[in-house]
């Protein structure tokens, strides 16, 4: 149904979450996830490769540009618009399949929707337009090895009098960098004291000079398919058309703070995902009628049940709450979908036994998915930043760590 807004609401009628989830491109993505995508995350997971096949199916469905605006070719979904359902949706059905390959799409869009927001015309041209014709990507790297705050980057980036930046750091974790056409890289500009002011981004282009990508960095237990590489920057030069936006606007218009409920997407796909696939695995091993075998399925339903309303709650408080109640319940939907994978792959091990570990299944990848993927959400600060907002304390809900 399509919600009628009131006075509270910011974003007259849009496109219930429910409705998105039903539509006929959704579920034949999530058709598409738990054959083709599972099974390719067989040969993907071992070497750390990217998944390039299911890259270019989400490709051709138009998903890798799915937060982008119509105007580009996009497909105009993402919170600030009348669908902010459909995006988070697609993350959720990929994840069912392979959630290496919903994080690789996941940091695609996210980072595709600041730069369609924020860029210039020049910008789109280079840097979106391209991703029409043909599946390249986009990262984002905030993370640094020695980093203590999210939005105090040790990465510095020295002011030129042209308006340009010569920047020196090392960054971690650039999702998809191995199929990227431009990264957006966090840093500090030097002589501004506060993160609110001095937190620049940057577009940093593969092959520039001072830039080295380490793919072979990336040896994790999980997620291995969603490789994320190491970026070294030594004196590159970034000219003043390859800035994204002024320095301190992502932390002052809270992005971080939008990109909550792609993670709480990625961790309701996988749990639904390996639930969905134990209940033929158990049918066919004949348990089914199993009294802990059907304790725990019942279990496990209500649990997902749960989850799925809480998600669902948050995606539409983006069109009828304020921005920090919204924050708050996406929080609260990324710690609750959490829970919920890590107890439904406990119980699917405990109810299947050890042979659906094996290599074959989708269990094990899933167990190691969703262990690695967690650590890069906060999950613990999550639920204490929540603690800090219900106490009367101090917080900022944009925060992931």
């Amino acid at each position: 149904m399509n919600y009628s807004m009131t006075a509270e609401n910011r974003g007259g009628s849009f496109i219930d979450p429910v409705d998105a989830l039903n539509a006929p491109e959704i579920q034949e993505l999530g058709e598409l996830a738990v054959t083709k995508f599972r099974e390719r995350s067989i040969l993907y997971d071992p070497e750390c490769k990217m998944p390039e096949a299911n890259i270019q199916d989400l490709f051709e469905r138009g998903w890798l540009t799915a937060t982008i605006s119509k105007k580009w070719g996009g497909k105009g979904s993402n919170l600030d618009t009348d669908d902010p359902a459909s995006y988070l949706q697609a993350i959720r059905m990929t994840a069912r399949g392979c959630g290496s390959t919903a994080h690789c799409l996941q940091a695609n869009i996210h980072n595709n929707w600041i730069l369609d927001v924020l860029g210039t015309d020049d910008q789109h041209e280079r840097y979106i337009k391209p991703q029409m014709e043909k599946p390249v990507m986009v990262t984002g790297i905030g993370s640094e090895p020695n980093r203590r705050h999210m939005y105090i980057m040790t990465t510095k980036a020295k002011p030129l009098d042209d308006g340009g930046y010569i920047v020196n750091g090392v960054k971690n974790y650039a999702t998809n960098a191995p199929m990227i056409i431009v990264a957006i890289a966090f840093a500090s500009v030097e002589g501004i004291e506060h993160w609110a002011d001095n937190h620049l981004m940057t577009l940093i282009e593969p092959g520039q000079e001072g830039v080295e990508i380490d793919h072979d960095w990336y040896r994790p237990m999980g997620m291995r398919s969603a490789v994320s590489s190491l970026v070294t920057l030594t004196n590159a030069h970034v000219p003043k058309e390859n800035i994204l936006g002024v320095p301190g606007i992502y932390p002052r218009q809270r992005w971080q703070g939008k990109y909550h409920l792609g993670f709480a997407a990625n961790y309701l796909g996988v749990a639904e995902g390996v639930y969905q696939w134990f209940r033929d695995y158990i049918v066919k091993k004949g348990k089914a009628k199993d009294p802990i075998v059907l304790l725990r399925a019942g279990e496990m339903k209500i649990q997902l049940q749960n989850a799925e309303s809480t998600f669902h709650d948050a995606i539409r408080s983006w069109k009828t709450k304020s921005v920090v109640e919204s924050e708050l319940l996406s929080m609260a939907a990324k710690f609750t979908t959490a829970r919920a994978a890590l107890d439904v792959c406990e119980k699917v091990t405990m109810a299947s036994g050890s042979t659906a570990l094996f290599d074959e299944f989708p269990l094990g990848r899933a167990i190691a998915n969703v262990q690695t993927h967690i650590q890069h959400a906060g999950h613990d600060r999550t639920a204490q930043i929540i603690g800090q907002s219900e106490l009367g304390e101090e917080f900022d809900s944009t925060m992931q760590r």
